[in-house]
């Protein structure tokens, strides 16, 4: 009995063998697969932009029916197209590990380009990097200053943004001072300002978020970019939040390194993000991880050269790039801004709710932070879930944002494309409840 089990066991093992091997994937099938799938986004009647479009365009994610989503800040949904293509990525590695590997990562120059085209940068001047934070640590890291170099900071900077200098300060004595930024601020005026006021003789880098990650406000980049520009200093920004919420011009923004996080707003798998160097910059920056043969690359690609990584991951990244441009980068950023801007103009209207996001177009795009009279962030987060399936990020001061000196206290609401006008109605229709003491 015991020899037929295990004959059986070999049977169906090797039956199951075969059948893989005639399923086998091919890279060309995989791309035929999205392409057929990005057909129907782009067949959808993109001349309208009302919620019949919009809800076509959200049949194409895996997100729960009643479920609002509403923390694309914090890590965006995935679409079905990228995510199907990712599992088949996945899949080409079992079965042929090594050469699926190389087929993958011999992508990676087109993917590179491609990414360079849709944030306005040429190839060159672009890696493929991980995530933000590992950006924001090259820069920090590989930028030659001695003791006493000083690097100007926003005070709402992320922690990935924020402890890098001051890993810098620690270890070789520069010094970080931060550029205090009101919560809202009354114009982007206002905080170029700020930043133009800070600098001193020994300012040597201005380093902002685009758009900071506890209120969502966005900076005039361009124009803090060309002040520094005009002194001397060098401009490396933040873009965590930007890529794939509103569109982006590197070029046009005249920053000389930028780093972005790809599983957000751009909605790829988690794992891949994007640096910019401006290409005159490159014999001034180290990278921080090195492996053979990494002097051999004059360009952006020095900083990326992480020998095995999960080259599934970044073959995903081309598709996610792929489904945005299907639907377009302005639709995208008018449809985000014509919800978050329906939630910032009702909110404002509840008695007791105060926002730490303005609703001037220049200054906030997809991410609302707000807080409401005598309820704490955790209980409105808390409602809003419990009472609505509403998902948003809770906000308290403390030792997550410590240099906030506004007590940034509540919840953060994002509003991508896949929402809706319903959704946001939920959020509302909460802090009506608690304001009003019915709930």
């Amino acid at each position: 009995m015991r020899e037929e089990l295990e004959l059986l066991s070999r049977r169906s093992f090797l039956r199951a063998s075969a059948g893989a091997g005639a399923a086998a994937l091919s890279l060309d099938g995989v791309k035929a697969e999205v392409a057929r799938a990005l057909a129907d986004v782009r067949t959808t009647d993109s001349s309208k932009v009302d919620d019949g479009y919009w809800r076509k365009i959200r049949e194409q994610f895996l997100l729960e029916e009643g479920f609002a989503y509403l923390n694309t800040g914090t890590v965006g949904a995935t679409p079905g197209p990228v995510y199907h293509a990712l599992v088949s990525y996945w899949r080409m590695m079992a079965q042929n590990p090594n050469e699926s590997s190389a087929i993958l990562q011999g992508r990676y120059d087109a993917i590179r380009a491609k990414a360079a085209a849709f944030v306005g940068a040429d190839a060159s001047e672009i890696a493929i990097v991980r995530n933000a934070t590992e950006g924001n640590n090259l820069l920090a890291q590989g930028l030659d200053l001695k003791a006493g170099d000083e690097v100007l900071i926003g005070t709402l900077e992320h922690d990935s943004s924020r402890q890098p200098w001051r890993l810098r300060a620690q270890r070789h004595g520069i010094v970080v001072r931060e550029v205090p930024i009101a919560t809202p601020p009354g114009s982007p005026e206002e905080i170029a300002r700020a930043f133009e006021s800070a600098v001193t003789p020994r300012t040597r880098v201005v380093s902002l978020a685009h758009c900071d990650t506890v209120t969502g406000t966005l900076a005039p980049v361009a124009e803090v970019a060309r002040a520094a520009r005009a002194r001397g200093l060098l401009c490396f920004v933040d873009g965590a939040q930007t890529l794939g919420m509103v569109p982006i011009d590197l070029h046009a923004l005249g920053v000389d390194a930028y780093v972005m996080t790809c599983h957000k707003w751009l909605a790829s798998p988690a794992g891949t993000g994007l640096l910019y160097v401006r290409r005159d910059l490159h014999d001034r920056i180290w990278p921080n991880v090195v492996t053979e043969n990494w002097w051999t690359f004059k360009d952006a690609r020095k900083y990326d050269r992480l020998s095995r990584r999960p080259w599934p991951v970044v073959a995903a990244l081309e598709d996610a790039l792929d489904f945005q441009n299907a639907i377009g980068r302005d639709r995208i950023a008018a449809r985000v801004r014509a919800l978050s801007g329906y939630l910032r103009s009702r909110a404002a209207e509840i008695p007791g709710v105060r926002l730490y996001t303005s609703n001037h177009a220049a200054l906030a795009a997809g991410m609302t932070s707000l807080t409401l009279d005598k309820v704490s962030p955790l209980r409105l987060r808390e409602h809003l879930r419990q009472r609505y399936d509403v998902y948003t990020a809770e906000r308290q001061r403390g030792e997550r944002y410590p240099a906030d000196p506004h007590g940034v206290e509540g919840i953060r609401v994002s509003t991508h494309y896949y929402n809706t006008f319903e959704q946001v109605d939920l959020v509302l229709e909460g802090l009506r409840e608690l304001s009003g003491g019915r709930a």
